[in-house]
């Protein structure tokens, strides 16, 4: 299936570069990019190189006149638009990924969706944002979804113009660990603390340019809304996220009020059991820094070494994940599973 891609941030970089190298991911045929304001060489560049995956050793080429991105030899159509409606498509796009963090808000025309398809693309029947949606936008989740297949088989058979939010970093690396120890032993209650890299939205309060390289600041997390959205359960939960100078690699810890007894072992034993355990990936290394999570394509790496058990019936589980490659390979999971049913 010929697929589009909008944006050219750290997750549409993810993305595309995941869709080119890796060969669980060869089905995924993107044919055209459109980068709004990044020019077609500084594409180039940072397809090359990354400051936190580094080297992709992918081979990367421009063909100026043409429009062309070439990479390992495959031409990628590029364009320049801010609007989705003036988005130029390729002939035969049927399926276009939206990651520039806007278009992700149904109830607002100027962040919606679905202008994608007020524009020339006869063929294009579906958006999947790589983020939450909003505005009645739904999220799913590749493996987590309880209903996924039966719900996104009947958006196809309708055969109307649909959108789809593919969720979060942060909800990516939660879901297996709420719902594993949901289905284990059920969850009472949870708090939800994510060390997380810094974001483009972070800045300091002195009006400092750039990300916040000598600040860690407080944030809110949609994390908990969306994995309950996400796994369609209603468990109660709050969180924060500390958001700090790291460039890429993620904490996540999961503080529950479990409604059975667990020891460290049963929790243990628990996730190499659960429907996500091939997602799941562990440290080589006792107390890995938050770099190395880099390059790993799980949903989250679990830190065995850190589960406390508080009481028999709290628990604290810890983990690592990857915010920008790790949510992109996940994320192009549920692409692909997708364009194999439309």
């Amino acid at each position: 299936m010929k697929i589009g891609l909008n944006g050219t941030g750290l997750t549409a970089r993810a993305i595309l570069k995941l869709a080119m190298t890796i060969d669980e991911f060869k089905e995924i045929e993107i044919v055209h990019v459109n980068g709004r304001g990044m020019s077609l060489s500084a594409l180039r560049d940072r397809m090359l190189y990354s400051t936190s995956q580094r080297h992709s050793g992918i081979s990367a080429e421009i063909d100026e006149k043409g429009g062309e991105l070439i990479l390992n030899g495959h031409r990628i159509k590029y364009s320049r638009e801010s609007a989705p409606e003036q988005i130029p498509w390729v002939n035969g796009i049927e399926l276009v990924i939206d990651s520039t963090g806007i278009f992700r808000d149904k109830s607002k025309e100027n962040k919606n969706p679905y202008r994608h398809f007020k524009g020339t693309a006869k063929g294009l029947r579906g958006v999947v944002i790589s983020a939450p949606g909003k505005g009645g936008i739904d999220d799913f989740m590749w493996v987590a979804s309880p209903t996924l297949k039966e719900d996104l088989q009947a958006l196809v058979v309708k055969e109307e113009p649909f959108v789809i939010g593919g969720a979060s970093c942060t909800t990516t690396a939660t879901v297996p660990i709420i719902d594993t120890l949901d289905e284990a032993f059920g969850v009472e209650s949870c708090f939800l603390t994510t060390i997380h890299a810094a974001t483009r939205s972070q800045d300091l309060l002195d009006g400092s340019k750039g990300w916040s390289a000598f600040d860690t600041q407080l944030h809110t997390t949609g994390a908990t809304k969306s994995t309950n959205r996400v796994l369609k359960k209603k468990i109660p939960m709050d969180g924060i996220a500390y958001r700090t100078s790291d460039k890429d690699g993620s904490f996540v810890q999961i503080d529950c009020l479990l409604k059975q007894e667990a020891t460290k072992e049963a929790i243990l034993a628990a996730f190499k059991e659960s429907k996500y355990a091939p997602y799941i990936s562990y440290p080589k290394v006792s107390s890995p820094p938050s770099s190395y999570i880099r390059g790993d394509h799980n949903m989250v790496m679990l830190l065995p070494d850190e589960i406390v058990i508080i009481n028999k019936k709290r628990a604290i589980v810890k983990g690592l994940y990857d915010n920008e490659e790790g949510y992109a390979a996940h994320f192009l999971r549920l692409v692909k599973y997708l364009a194999s049913i439309m």
